[in-house]
């Protein structure tokens, strides 16, 4: 459901107050088609955890938070892990998560704020560490159609 004139305070790790003109947040992929409906050629902003954000004035446009939480081993052998996670999550929950399951690669990279859908636009890393390294693909929303599309390490261009 679209919200008219929210405060975007509690989206951004600086704490700074701005409205935004239409606010939505989605859990799902249908729920972000739901709001999508009606305003797919409107000027949008879509919201991670907001962790490299400077809002600095009102936001005269659709933003949309991104809420899609998950998180799973999709494959484990001796000697590396796969892990899918969604782009709502919040990464160091993910770097958590990674190490309580003895999956090593990502520890490096804790604490860094932020959500999981973010750390491939930014190639987040610490301490040696980046995303580039232990990255396969990722799955995108193409808001114009609807669709989502794959791009591995190579189309990602880090």
């Amino acid at each position: 459901m679209l919200k008219n004139n929210i405060n975007l305070q509690p989206y951004n790790t600086f704490g700074l107050s701005a409205v935004a003109k239409i606010f939505g947040a989605f859990s799902s992929i249908e729920e972000l088609n739901e709001l999508l409906d009606d305003d797919r050629g409107q000027d949008l902003m879509v919201l991670g955890g907001g962790s490299n954000l400077l809002i600095t004035k009102d936001i005269d446009c659709l933003v949309l938070k991104n809420n899609l939480k998950g998180l799973e081993i999709v494959s484990e052998s001796n000697t590396d892990a796969l892990l899918k996670t969604m782009g709502g999550e919040n990464w160091h929950d993910v770097v958590l998560f990674a190490i309580s399951k003895n999956l090593g690669g990502l520890e490096n990279m804790s604490l860094i704020p932020g959500s999981a859908g973010a750390a491939p636009m930014q190639n987040i890393g610490a301490y040696g560490a980046e995303i580039k390294d232990v990255f396969v693909e990722l799955e995108a929303y193409e808001i114009a159609t609807g669709e989502i599309h794959s791009f591995d390490k190579l189309a990602c261009q880090f």
